[in-house]
């Protein structure tokens, strides 16, 4: 996986179960099916593959991280997952039976046992879900870090009400600057001067043992942008607590994953080595099989988008843009016009945002089926993309990110994507920043077998509107 998500202590038996529900839906399928009986000729076909289907329901549940069990994680993210585990696991039987030969597998079973393994596997999993959360309770939790940090931490953990964490307060530099900011604000319920932080401000970063020791909290959260040697101490001393400490991570520390623990005489050293970012011939490989056939399935699709692009809106059908690929060299990209013609004379540069007025009609529906990345087909079969990767930015972005966040030139170090894990575990408004570490953690996870996950969670979030684009 590209993110480690800890196994839970009880995902055997977990296995067990979801093996059992799969099976146990296809018996009742056969009664179904066969008035409650279960016919020698049409049942022996299922009694033969039924260890591969079983380890093939597995596998895909595995796929889609349903056996990391989190109670931070959102029911919608559990459910599509679980559809298309059990989706997947159909095409498999399917395809089992033709190459064993195995006819007599009645194919009506197979619907109905996908309904009924989704109806079983969905109350069964909702059931675990909801019990690991109240397992969890609510946690109370701080935020050592610069004050700018810890509030757009604090919101968006506050805003995320799936953590199940409750923000007591804010750990921040001294209370001369922090009041500055705090009242740089709007005024509260219209009053001038009455301007207050949405989170409370316990003391100063310099005194956090004495508030850490004096406040009653479960977890600690440090904010990226604190000198090294204060989060050692913090991390220390949080350990010796025995509090559980969330680090959000400095981009060099994004590097540090993967990295071998090695011995130079007595001095333990990590080495932190390239990222996977050269010649792949297995992975432009994979991009150009799964490319060219991908493009022919979808050229009838692409054909009736043109025409409802062209009928919709005065304009080109493609839209080119001048985008950054690997090396930092530029490559025209191509996508299916969403917005109106010349949409940014007037403005310059802008991103495009989630109810964007520039979006024609059927140029909204295409971003939200993400069908309008469909020609991008193209630039990967020409060696511009790959089918995975960061998503390519515009030079004027490029110039300015580079400007403002320290490493952003890392993530032209590899080919872009059309997909990504940004834009599969982000959300459509995750910073760049953000979208930078999953980018890093994909250039130090880069092989086929992590593409070919990100590429089945990508059909997931298809039908997820609030992830990344």
């Amino acid at each position: 996986m590209w993110i480690n998500n800890s196994k839970s202590k009880h995902s055997i038996l977990i296995m067990l179960i979801d093996a059992f529900l799969i099976n146990i839906s296809i018996i009742f399928a056969y009664l179904i099916r066969f008035n409650f009986t279960l016919p020698a000729e049409n049942f022996q076909p299922y009694l033969q593959l039924f260890f591969w289907i079983s380890l093939g329901s597995i596998f895909f549940l595995n796929i889609y991280h349903l056996y990391a069990i989190s109670p931070r994680t959102r029911w919608d993210d559990q459910f599509y997952s679980i559809v298309m585990a059990v989706s997947l696991t159909l095409m498999l039987s399917i395809s089992l039976t033709y190459i064993s030969a195995n006819y007599a597998f009645p194919r009506s079973v197979f619907l109905i046992s996908w309904f009924l393994q989704l109806v079983f596997l969905i109350l069964w999993r909702y059931f675990l879900w909801k019990t690991t959360k109240k397992a969890l309770g609510i946690q109370s939790a701080l935020i050592i870090g610069s004050l700018s940090d810890a509030m757009e931490i604090a919101d968006r953990f506050v805003d995320f009400q799936e953590s199940h964490m409750n923000i007591i307060g804010i750990i921040t530099e001294k209370q001369g600057s922090a009041d500055e900011q705090c009242h740089a604000g709007e005024p509260e319920d219209g009053l001038p001067g009455r301007t207050v932080c949405r989170h409370m401000i316990l003391g100063e970063i310099e005194d956090f043992a004495e508030i850490l020791a004096g406040t009653s909290c479960d977890i600690v959260i440090v904010a990226p942008s604190l000198e090294a040697s204060l989060k050692e101490s913090i991390v220390c001393y949080c350990y010796s607590m025995g509090k559980e400490v969330f680090l959000v991570p400095e981009l060099y520390e994004v590097l540090l994953v993967k990295a071998n623990l090695n011995l130079i005489d007595d001095i333990p050293v990590f080495t932190v080595q390239d990222s996977n970012g050269g010649a792949n011939q297995v992975k432009r490989s994979l991009d150009l099989v799964i490319g060219l056939a991908a493009f022919v399935l979808t050229l009838p699709v692409m054909a009736v988008v043109a025409l409802l692009v062209k009928l919709d809106s005065p304009g080109p059908v493609i839209y080119k843009q001048e985008r950054v690929t690997k090396g930092g060299r530029l490559f025209t990209l191509y996508k299916f016009r969403t917005m109106i013609q010349d949409a940014e004379e007037s403005t310059g540069p802008v991103f495009a945002v989630e109810d964007d007025q520039r979006a024609t009609r059927i140029g909204r529906f295409l971003r939200l089926s993400r069908l309008d990345e469909l020609p991008q087909l193209i630039n990967v079969i020409k060696g511009d993309m790959s089918l995975v990767g960061p998503r390519p930015e515009r030079p004027f972005f490029v110039e300015r990110y580079e400007k403002e966040i320290e490493g952003y030139t890392h993530r032209h170090r590899i080919k872009p994507g059309i997909t990504g894990i940004a834009q599969i575990a982000g959300k459509y408004n995750t910073g760049p920043r953000e979208k930078l570490v999953f980018d890093l953690l994909y250039a130090k996870k880069n092989d086929v077998l992590v593409d070919l996950q990100i590429l089945l969670h990508t059909v997931k979030v298809l039908f997820m509107r609030n992830k990344a684009s």
